[in-house]
C-alpha cells in the first residue's frame, strides 16, 4: 500500500513517498492489486504534484491501481482536489486513478467549472516526451514571467532552467518528462517566488553516470553531475548542463532552494557544496524542486 500524509510539499515529503515507492516494488508481484490511499491528503505542490503523477503513472505499467481518494475540502478552502484538477492531474493519471475519484466524488463539478485565467500564474502539469514538447514548455514558462514583468534576462534565465532539465530527461532517461511551473504572489510570511518541478522515471543520475567516472560513493557520483562536467556522453561534449542550471538559478538569487532526490537520497544543492539531507531506499528517477525567490 501506498499512502500519503497530509502534505506531499516539500522534498522531504516526496522523499519518504519515493521510499514507500520502493517497498512497494519489492513486495507486490506484477499484474497485482495496489492500493494508493490519499485519503488523508490536504495540500501538494507542483512537486508533489508531479512526482504523484510521475509515480501512478510508474505503477500503472504493471498493476491494477485501486486509489482512496481525498476527502473533499470547502470550496476555495484546502481543495486539494479542485488543486489537482486545475492543474490537469486527472486528464495525465492513469484511468483507473480517474475513476476511483469519480466514484468517490461529483467531480463534475469540477470538470465543468469556469477555471481563472491561469496562463499568467502557472504552467500546469505537462509530460514532455519529444524535444518539441520541451521547446512547447519553454515557450508557457517564457509567457508567465513575462506577464509577472520580470526583467528579460530573468525570463530567459528561468526558462533555461526548466528546458535544461526538461531536456535533459528526454534525452537521457528514455522516459517521459513531467513538469510544473508555479508563480507565487508575496503573502505575509513569504516573498513571491518561481517554484520548478522537473522529474523523470528513468534509472536515476547514480546508475547513469558511476561507471563513466571515477568517484568514491554515490554521493561524490551526484557531487560530480552538478558541480563538474562528468557525464556518460563524453564524446559529445556534453556536462554543463547541470553546472549551468546551478550557476543560474543562483546567479539571481543567492537564497535560492535547490533540491534532488535520485537514486536512494534527498540533497540540497548550495551554491558551492552538496548537502546530503536523508538517506533512503532506491527507487527509479531524478527529482529537481528549486525554489527563485523574485
Amino acid at each position: 500500500m501506498l499512502q500519503s500524509t497530509a502534505r506531499l510539499e516539500s522534498i522531504m515529503d516526496i522523499h519518504n513517498w519515493l521510499n514507500q515507492c520502493a517497498d512497494v516494488k519489492k513486495e507486490i508481484d506484477n499484474h497485482g492489486n495496489l492500493f494508493v490511499d490519499l485519503g488523508n491528503l490536504k495540500w501538494v505542490s507542483p512537486i508533489g504534484i508531479s512526482v504523484l503523477l510521475s509515480t501512478l503513472n510508474y505503477f500503472d505499467n504493471v498493476y491494477c491501481l485501486k486509489t482512496e481518494s481525498p476527502e473533499l475540502g470547502e470550496p476555495d478552502r484546502l481543495d486539494v482536489i479542485g488543486y489537482m484538477e486545475r492543474m490537469n492531474f486527472f486528464q495525465l493519471c492513469p484511468p483507473d486513478v480517474r475513476e476511483s475519484f469519480e466514484m468517490s466524488h461529483d467531480m463534475a463539478q469540477y470538470y465543468k467549472r469556469n477555471r481563472n485565467n491561469k496562463v499568467e500564474e502557472l504552467d500546469e502539469l505537462k509530460v514532455s516526451k519529444v524535444d518539441e514538447d520541451i521547446i512547447d514548455l519553454d515557450k508557457s514558462v517564457k509567457n508567465i514571467m513575462k506577464a509577472k514583468g520580470l526583467h528579460k534576462n530573468r525570463i530567459t534565465d528561468i526558462a533555461g532552467i526548466v528546458t535544461e532539465l526538461g531536456q535533459n530527461a528526454v534525452e537521457h532517461t528514455g522516459t517521459d518528462c513531467y513538469s510544473c511551473v508555479q508563480y507565487y504572489r508575496e503573502t505575509y510570511s513569504r516573498r513571491k517566488r518561481v517554484e520548478i518541478a522537473i522529474c523523470d522515471s528513468g534509472q536515476g543520475i547514480v546508475k547513469s553516470l558511476k561507471d563513466h567516472i571515477k568517484s568514491i560513493d554515490n554521493d561524490d557520483v551526484i557531487k560530480q553531475a552538478i558541480f563538474t562536467r562528468a557525464t556518460s556522453l563524453p564524446e559529445q561534449d556534453r556536462g554543463k548542463g547541470l553546472m549551468d542550471v546551478k550557476q543560474t538559478t543562483f546567479d539571481w538569487a543567492s537564497d535560492a532552494e535547490f533540491y534532488v532526490r535520485t537514486h536512494d537520497s534527498a540533497y540540497r544543492i548550495h551554491q558551492d557544496r552538496l548537502e546530503l539531507l536523508d538517506r533512503g531506499k532506491y527507487f527509479n528517477g531524478t527529482y529537481y524542486y528549486i525554489v527563485i525567490n523574485v
